[in-house]
């Protein structure tokens, strides 16, 4: 049996790979398993990687470029944390993973949520994202869960860099 791990930093992270990716990334993969990470002690997350390279199964590691100048200092800082990271299984996403959830709603989708449609979401971040959602939804999580249903993996690819990054290098 062949797996995949992606390590997710958190929750949002896990249930937008689970909702939007998980059927794309399921290809040459018998299993996919998500790893929340964010609140693991370092050694834990090495042993992690250690434990999947000796099964021969595959992982990725998902980050936030959060407050890095660029994707090289963000991955530098991942593996001066995780000594068994391999650089070539992280993905930055940036901003931050809600940058993913909004570049996947075309002018419609976003109308029918209520939010305003933008043609890039590079520079979204959690606390921008909380602006937007309309009082219509009880909390960001329902909104979330309804741009999951909504989403469009083309539309994403054109208005977020990083998600189109990850689609051209882990996708295709």
């Amino acid at each position: 049996m062949n797996r995949l791990y992606v390590f997710c930093e958190g929750p949002d992270d896990i249930r937008f790979f689970e909702g939007v990716l998980r059927e794309h990334l399921q290809e040459g993969y018998d299993d996919i398993r998500m790893i929340g990470y964010a609140g693991m002690k370092h050694i834990r997350v090495d042993g992690f990687i250690r434990g999947i390279g000796a099964m021969g199964d595959d992982y990725l590691m998902v980050a936030d470029i959060d407050q890095k100048r660029s994707v090289k200092a963000k991955k530098r800082m991942l593996m001066d944390w995780y000594r068994e990271l391999d650089e070539q299984k992280i993905i930055i996403v940036i901003k931050e993973i809600e940058g993913w959830y909004l570049a996947g709603l075309d002018k419609k989708a976003s109308s029918l949520l209520g939010i305003r449609y933008s043609p890039s979401t590079d520079r979204i971040t959690k606390e921008r994202f909380n602006q937007m959602i309309p009082e219509k939804y009880h909390s960001r999580i329902d909104l979330m869960i309804e741009i999951i249903r909504l989403y469009t993996i083309a539309v994403a690819v054109r208005k977020n860099r990083s998600f189109r990054f990850f689609h051209t290098h882990f996708l295709e």
